[in-house]
């Protein structure tokens, strides 16, 4: 669980390679319901898939949310990317 620092709402956080367990379940349990989560965030019907466009910027909150690059351009064509981070909590 991941408390977001600003709004103090409670979210699931699930990372199929980050997650070793969890409290209280047996491993094999735990494990079984991870994939299954990390399965089900990944549907269609969850996820947001940007069409690029020149000048687009696009932002969001690492708290809440989940992501991964897909490369879907074709190389070597040039990216211009900005990273902004703010402080924010620390998985429990």
């Amino acid at each position: 669980m991941r408390t977001h620092p600003s709004t103090g709402r409670k979210c699931l956080y699930v990372m199929r390679d980050d997650c070793i367990g969890i409290d209280g379940m047996e491993p094999d349990e735990a494990e079984a319901l991870i994939a299954a989560l990390a399965d089900h965030i990944v549907k269609p019907a969850f996820v947001y898939r940007h069409h690029w466009r020149p000048g687009d910027v696009l932002m969001w909150d690492n708290c809440m949310v989940q992501h991964r690059a897909i490369q879907d351009y074709d190389m070597p064509q040039r990216r211009l990317m900005h990273r902004t981070t703010m402080g924010g909590a620390v998985p429990a």
